[in-house]
């Protein structure tokens, strides 16, 4: 995406539109962490019956509402990463999220690798 490593290594917050969200089945790996609710402009969320979870692809006509979870450590990035196959089903990329107060703030998502896309949309 084009950002310094620095800034990726640096960023402690996670914007999730699935399975991690409060109630849902992944959600237990979060537990304790501060979260709010979030948008995240310029995609939309997909959701194929026959997959059991949840797709972000880019469109400019679309919103995303999710949550964005604040102060993650990197061991728990990490095992968040192996739960959603970051490098083969996903991958963890930085985006900007709109929260209630209309504040922007940058958190990690996880994006669907170019297989789950062709396959799903």
């Amino acid at each position: 995406m084009g950002l310094k490593n620095s800034k990726k290594e640096n960023l402690n917050k996670l914007f999730v539109y699935g399975t991690l969200q409060t109630g849902q089945s992944r959600n237990s790996i979060l537990k304790g962490l501060k979260c709010e609710k979030a948008t995240l402009f310029n995609f939309r969320k997909v959701e194929p019956s026959s997959l059991g979870f949840p797709l972000i692809i880019r469109d400019n006509s679309s919103n995303v509402q999710g949550e964005i979870y604040y102060d993650l450590d990197h061991s728990l990035i990490d095992q968040i990463d192996m739960i959603e196959g970051e490098g083969e089903l996903y991958h963890r990329i930085i985006v900007k999220v709109v929260l209630d107060d209309r504040k922007k703030v940058e958190a990690f998502t996880y994006y669907p690798s170019e297989s789950l896309i062709t396959k799903y949309t």
